[in-house]
């Protein structure tokens, strides 16, 4: 009985005296190189990756193949080549498939075990984004299945998901973060100019704010009509987050608002003053992530290490809560179903568990109410 071909995987050529230790791609009793060095790992890793998805693109192979006859790297190229044009982000997705193929990248599928997700998971820098990872290996393996790739099932084991943090500001501290905002000036040559180099932040601060809106949401608006940009009806007074005809994510929705009449105002004098885009920097829309990071580490110091683009969110949802607004008019405001809202802020609106607290105070709690026949 012949033996099974074995998958494409890395060998490390060790160095002689005509040359050095070297990266070669095994495959099919053949060697391909890499170009990469004995310390080059990682690139080893993306061209083994290449050279599969290559093959895989170039010659389908047979189908219904055990889980040990196929390798992990083919079937994420084979999920990347299905995604490819409906990702909604496809940078990220080939940031994360990167990632994936540099530890996975010359394994199999029966290589996919609980130890080895568990190994996956402590060789990445965060919990949350090595899970992230691992559901798209999951997904990937389940499209596998269902493309007749495989016909083994393969379990990835994802780490436990992380407590979302919720954490919020008051007002005086986004009063402190929005006047710090406007009033920064660039330095040139040792010398403060005019020129504010972060108003572009402030207008950030103000609209995530005042709309509860992801911060991509709002960097990426614009005064116009764009395609693939969220536009503001100035006339209207109408903020659509989502473009027109954008698939919006189950869990990511961002429905149309009616935008409150001082944050309105703001943005109507800012389009007087020639501004096109919400978060606008040297006349194009600008991600204010590192802007944002470095004012909020400059304002705040030792306080500034949990907040991010995403507190402006939490900190709208919680302020909604602590004015009392009704909890289903929050939610379709937020964008989130009425019962996040209320599993994750509801404790701060006046209303939460109060008939409780009365019943204690009163006494009610602990007697017994005697019916009347």
């Amino acid at each position: 009985m012949s033996r099974a071909r074995k998958p494409a995987r890395l060998w490390l050529r060790p160095a002689s005296k005509d040359r050095e230790a070297a990266w070669i791609i095994l495959d099919g009793g053949k060697q391909f190189s890499t170009g990469c060095g004995a310390n080059d790992g990682a690139s080893a890793e993306q061209a083994l990756a290449d050279h599969i998805a290559k093959r895989f693109l170039e010659k389908p192979s047979e189908k219904h193949r055990a889980a040990s006859d196929v390798s992990v790297a083919e079937v994420i190229a084979h999920y990347l080549l299905v995604k490819e044009d409906a990702a909604r982000k496809p940078k990220e997705l080939a940031a994360r498939a990167k990632a994936l193929l540099a530890f996975w990248g010359d394994k199999t599928l029966d290589d996919i075990t609980t130890s080895t997700c568990t190994a996956y998971v402590r060789q990445r820098t965060s919990q949350s984004m090595a899970r992230r990872e691992l559901e798209d290996l999951r997904a990937a393996c389940r499209m596998a299945i269902a493309d007749k790739v495989t016909r083994h099932a393969v379990t990835v084991t994802l780490p436990p998901k992380p407590k979302g943090r919720t954490n919020h500001l008051d007002r005086a501290t986004m009063a402190k973060l929005i006047w710090a905002a406007y009033r920064k000036r660039e330095v040139q040559r040792g010398a403060p100019t005019k020129k504010k180099a972060t108003l572009h932040v402030a207008r950030f601060l103000i609209t995530a704010l005042y709309t509860g809106s992801r911060s991509a949401r709002v960097w990426q608006a614009s005064f116009r009509r764009e395609k693939g940009r969220p536009f503001i009806d100035l006339e209207q007074g109408v903020y659509y987050r989502a473009a027109e005809d954008e698939q919006v994510a189950a869990n990511k929705q961002a429905p149309p608002i009616r935008l409150p009449p001082r944050l309105l105002a703001h943005m109507r004098r800012w389009h007087r003053m020639g501004v096109k885009y919400v978060v606008e920097y040297q006349g194009r829309p600008a991600d204010p992530k590192r802007a944002f990071r470095n004012l909020v580490n400059d304002v705040l110091g030792e306080d500034a290490k949990d907040v991010v683009r995403h507190t402006m969110r939490h900190t709208a949802a919680t302020w909604l809560m602590q004015g009392g607004v009704d909890m289903w008019q929050a939610a379709g405001y937020l964008g989130m179903t009425k019962e996040t809202l209320e599993k994750t802020y509801g404790h701060h609106h006046p209303d939460y568990q109060g008939d409780v607290g009365e019943a204690f105070t009163t006494g009610r709690a602990g007697r017994i109410r005697n019916e009347k026949a």
